[in-house]
């Protein structure tokens, strides 16, 4: 085998890892997003999924408040944006939660830890409107950030 050949060997190799690990991450992730879904009983969505150069998973869940949830047509709104991070060690996963940086080591089939973090989750956006918030008329329907922005 030549030095080049070693090279491409060990290339497809870190590629199929970097592979096996990003759909580790996002098979994770449904599970959690599911489980935050029935937790709330409300629709979580996740978007902005990104991997870094260490192989983190970067992702935002998004969860819609109604002023009214019987009328959702007609009733102001606000997206509650959640950032968050998940590592894959083996069968290991670390999720933190920014920017509170609150970080939970799970193993893989762990769900029942899960009501914790949706309950740290629930505690936060409940004291995010004990103070006043910012609306309009104008603005049926806003965001509120709790992690970092872009």
């Amino acid at each position: 085998m030549s030095k080049f050949e070693e090279l491409c060997q060990v290339y497809a190799l870190a590629k199929q890892k970097t592979q096996i690990n990003h759909e580790a991450c996002q098979k994770f992730v449904e599970k959690f997003i599911a489980a935050m879904s029935d937790y709330f009983q409300a629709p979580i969505k996740m978007q902005k999924e990104s991997f870094d150069e260490c192989g983190l998973m970067h992702f935002e869940t998004v969860l819609i408040l109604y002023e009214n949830p019987n009328d959702q047509e007609n009733s102001f709104s606000e997206m509650i944006v959640i950032s968050w991070s998940l590592e894959n060690i083996l069968d290991n996963y670390i999720l933190t939660l920014y920017p509170w940086m609150n970080e939970y080591k799970l193993f893989e089939n762990e769900f029942n830890k899960f009501e914790e973090i949706y309950q740290f989750v629930f505690e936060v956006i409940k004291e995010t409107y004990q103070s006043p918030i910012t609306w309009s008329q104008k603005e049926k329907n806003t965001v509120r950030h709790l992690g970092w922005l872009d």
